[in-house]
């Protein structure tokens, strides 16, 4: 399986952990199950392409200003994903419940950051090994 779809897809997974825990602890968020979906899917889509413009903005600075970044890129992707589905679907409200929602997040996109290279390895071994079971053959690594 391409590494990039492995790792949008271990991405989605790990950002949809963190959605839930921050509705299931934050009184002030709501998420109902199919738009808890869509919203996973947004907020995705938005911090895999938000992130990079960020990075490239800040250019040559961006190492000094890593924990702000996360948390502008999960502030910002949680804003789009809110204003591109339903309140009565996905909606955070009030100053703190934002606050909150946002670091519960960062948190999650932190350690997901940190497991993601061996995720996605371990989930490539996975589905190599469940296409080798049934009749397809595995992708072989070109020589170097």
């Amino acid at each position: 399986m391409n590494p990039k779809v492995l790792s949008f897809v271990v991405a989605a997974v790990a950002y949809g952990v963190t959605l839930v825990i921050a509705n299931l602890v934050l009184e002030g968020m709501t998420m109902s199950w199919l738009w808890g979906l869509v919203a996973v899917a947004l907020f995705t889509v938005t911090i895999t392409l938000l992130r990079p413009l960020v990075v490239r903005l800040l250019g040559n600075h961006v190492h000094g200003w890593t924990w702000t970044l996360g948390v502008v890129t999960v502030l910002g992707s949680l804003i789009v994903t809110t204003l591109l589905s339903p309140s009565s679907g996905f909606d955070i409200d009030g100053f703190w419940t934002w606050v909150w929602a946002t670091l519960i997040v960062w948190v999650g996109t932190v350690v997901y950051d940190l497991v993601d290279d061996r995720a996605v390895a371990a989930a490539g071994r996975q589905v190599d090994r469940y296409q080798g079971r049934h009749g397809r053959t595995p992708p072989t690594a070109a020589p170097a």
